[in-house]
């Protein structure tokens, strides 16, 4: 990911979460203007979804949906993507499909 940093701070998550979202079927998708000339990405997954193993998993999926896309989404923002707990078990075009939808709905695709 070549234009992107981590998200890493707990308060920028905070600020993150509490702007507008899109809840798809298998993950739930934040987004918020910040004050840098790139994008930065956190993952999410609640232990809910299964041992580290799985949400390991789950993470590298949805950090492929993000990187396959990063170059046609707007820059200057973060991006928060929560795997939900039905997401186990998915493969990645049904992850991928599933950001898609979220970032067309925040309007944030070029």
């Amino acid at each position: 990911m070549k234009n992107t940093q981590s998200l890493k701070r707990n308060n920028d998550f905070r600020r993150v979460f509490k702007s507008e979202s899109i809840v798809g079927g298998y993950t739930v998708v934040y987004a918020k203007k910040n004050k840098y000339k790139f994008n930065r990405l956190g993952l999410t997954v609640g232990k809910a979804a299964g041992k580290a193993v799985v949400r390991n998993r789950l993470k590298r999926l949805m950090r492929e949906s993000y990187r396959l896309r990063e170059d046609r989404l707007k820059t200057g923002y973060d991006f928060i993507i929560v795997a939900r707990n039905r997401a186990v078990g998915k493969t990645q075009s049904q992850i991928q499909n599933d950001f898609d939808y979220a970032v067309r709905k925040l309007g944030l695709i070029e």
